[in-house]
């Protein structure tokens, strides 16, 4: 399942282990534990954020518990919970047991009644772009650059519209990531 999920991504173009940004939204996270997912978890539930438009989800119980339910229709996404278990054997020496367990949840926006109050507040990433002027003039200096449009979503090239799409250089950590970022962008046209 988490194999085919990957492919899946992959397939639309998402290749989110490569993100040097801060999604909008803030990161994907469990709205009851405050804990931002890791791993499969965190990639698989970052390439959907965006189509919601907030960063926290809940499994059904969870929902339940606060009083909200989940929108008719609507289609949760797995996540995989895992540890090792510790297991005491007759003789008194221990076993490590690999534990798993598949979990459903569904983002905030999928949900209805949840009291807004228990809702918390998201920030996205931000922090002053200084632009690199060598880095610039690379962009600057080729004659047939695609158009390059910010505050987008993701990172990527459109093919059929001619034009890179970028996050906002304020949501990218480092000032060097965003300039990598679009490189590697500008480098599929060619």
């Amino acid at each position: 399942m988490v194999t085919n999920l990957i492919i899946e991504r992959l397939e639309k173009g998402v290749v989110p282990w490569q993100m040097p940004w801060k999604a909008e939204t803030g990161l994907p996270q469990n709205m009851v534990y405050r804990k931002t997912y890791r791993g499969f978890n965190f990639w698989l539930l970052l390439t959907v954020i965006d189509q919601y438009g907030s960063p926290f989800f809940l499994t059904f119980k969870q929902v339940k518990e606060l009083g909200g339910h989940v929108q008719k229709g609507e289609k949760g996404f797995p996540v995989v919970f895992w540890k090792i278990l510790e297991k005491e054997e007759k003789d008194g020496s221990l076993e490590q047991v690999p534990f798993l367990r598949y979990y459903t949840v569904f983002n905030l926006k999928q949900t209805e009644g949840i009291d807004e109050s228990k809702i918390p507040s998201t920030e996205a990433h931000d922090h002053d772009f200084d632009p690199i002027g060598q880095a610039e003039q690379l962009i600057e200096y080729w004659s047939d650059c695609p158009e390059i449009k910010l505050d987008q979503s993701h990172a990527f090239y459109s093919p059929s519209r001619d034009f890179i799409g970028m996050p906002n250089p304020r949501t990218f950590f480092k000032d060097e990531q965003f300039y990598s970022v679009l490189y590697h962008e500008s480098v599929y046209p060619n």
